[in-house]
C-alpha cells in the first residue's frame, strides 16, 4: 500500500513536467505546409526585431511568396522580413537589387525586382523590420 501511494505521488509530480516537455517540443517543432515545406510565416521570433541588417553580412536572400524575404547572415542565423505590402513581381528567376547609401538594408528601404537575364525591372518592394528566426538546417522553404 505504501508503494502505491509513493508511486502515485511521483506520477503526479512528474506529469506537469512531462506535459510541459511535450508542449515545448510541439512549440519548437517546425511548422510544415501540406506539401512538406516550412511555413516561414509561422516561425517564432528568436529575438527582438532589428531596423537594419548590414549588407556585407548577408550571405543569402530568399524570397518566400510575395510578402516575405529571408536573409541569412551566418551559418544558421536568419532574419525574416515581412514586406510592408505584397510584391507580386518576386519570383525564383528574378533578382533582388538593394540600392542603399548606408550599406545596410533597413526597414522602409525599397528593393528592386530585376529579371537576371533580360534586366527588365518588375517593380520594387518596401522592406519591413528584420525579425530573427530559427530556420531548421535542410528545411525546404516554401514559396
Amino acid at each position: 500500500m505504501r508503494f502505491e501511494a509513493v508511486f502515485l505521488g511521483l506520477a503526479l509530480l512528474a506529469s506537469p513536467t512531462l506535459a510541459q516537455d511535450a508542449a515545448g517540443a510541439a512549440a519548437s517543432a517546425p511548422v510544415l505546409d501540406a506539401d512538406g515545406t516550412l511555413d516561414v510565416k509561422a516561425l517564432p521570433a528568436t529575438g527582438k526585431p532589428r531596423q537594419c541588417v548590414p549588407l556585407r553580412d548577408v550571405q543569402q536572400t530568399r524570397s518566400v511568396g510575395s510578402d516575405v524575404i529571408l536573409f541569412r547572415t551566418g551559418v544558421n542565423q536568419w532574419y525574416r522580413n515581412d514586406l510592408r505590402t505584397p510584391c507580386p513581381g518576386m519570383r525564383d528567376d528574378r533578382t533582388l537589387v538593394f540600392r542603399t547609401p548606408s550599406g545596410s538594408a533597413c526597414a522602409l528601404d525599397t528593393v528592386d525586382i530585376i529579371d537576371a537575364v533580360t534586366r527588365i525591372e518588375h517593380g520594387f518592394c518596401g522592406l519591413g523590420q528584420f525579425t530573427p528566426v530559427d530556420v531548421p538546417k535542410g528545411a525546404k522553404l516554401g514559396r
